[in-house]
């Protein structure tokens, strides 16, 4: 009777998320962010002398020709903050249900692992945070092929590659930020400061610039400037690390969690 009952219940966790991201706005809230950035930045890098010089009441401002690279690179920079910022908060959401001592009875008593619960969550957060860049990169591509020029798509897809990982990473250290606080804007909190900040200054280090999960940020842009300044090669560090230190936040998250007193 318990192996029969397991099965069903992990699908119905699996579900449940499932049904808890397409019938909610998390999922639609995602996408329409990413795919405004894709659309707007390209518009802006091509026109940016223009609206200067709107902004400037009339004064000439004149800017190098726009290249597509600019045009991606302005989409990874504005998704890396904005859309991370959105997706960071829709995990920490999922994460919290400790927050609610009637719902976080419910699961403690009916999921016999904490690890069935928390993979469901990471598992929908992280795909609807990917497929939401892809999206969005896709739009900032049309975009710039019909503005700008074209961009190389072997560079593209490697770019897509690493921002893929290092959204998944963010979602496991948002799982790890919720652990440690039953509440979602302490979540988010201290998930941001670790991103946006911690991150940030450990990848200032040169000697370890590279291994760090943020160098993968840049790599949408760098990865299709012509000639390339980097090749996937070079974030193969970041990459592992990333892998890495995303399963360690999501066994610390599980073990956190199971440890918990609600």
């Amino acid at each position: 009777m318990t192996t029969a009952t397991v099965p069903a219940r992990r699908m119905s966790l699996w579900r449940l998320e499932w049904l808890r991201l397409v019938r909610t706005p998390r999922a639609v809230s995602l996408g329409a962010l990413y795919l405004a950035i894709g659309l707007i930045e390209p518009v802006v890098t091509k026109y940016a002398s223009a609206l200067l010089s709107h902004v400037a009441r009339g004064t000439a401002v004149s800017l190098p020709k726009p290249t597509a690279a600019q045009a991606l690179s302005s989409y990874a920079s504005e998704a890396s903050v904005v859309g991370l910022i959105v997706l960071v908060a829709v995990a920490a959401s999922t994460y919290n249900f400790d927050a609610r001592p009637g719902l976080s009875a419910f699961f403690r008593t009916r999921v016999p692992s904490m690890w069935r619960l928390v993979a469901p969550r990471f598992a929908a957060s992280a795909a609807a945070g990917v497929a939401a860049y892809l999206l969005g990169t896709l739009a900032a591509w049309y975009e710039t092929r019909l503005l700008i020029g074209s961009l190389p798509t072997g560079g593209l897809l490697a770019g897509m590659l690493c921002a893929a990982v290092y959204l998944s990473f963010a979602v496991a250290v948002t799982a790890l930020a919720a652990s440690l606080t039953k509440s979602t804007v302490a979540s988010v909190g201290i998930t941001l400061a670790i991103l946006l900040a911690a991150l940030p200054l450990l990848g200032d280090v040169h000697a370890i610039s590279s291994w760090v999960p943020t160098a993968l940020v840049g790599a949408p842009a760098d990865l299709v400037t012509s000639p390339p300044a980097d090749d996937l090669a070079h974030f193969v560090p970041a990459l592992g690390v990333s892998v890495a230190a995303g399963a360690l936040a999501l066994a610390a998250a599980v073990r956190q969690l199971q440890a918990r007193e609600t």
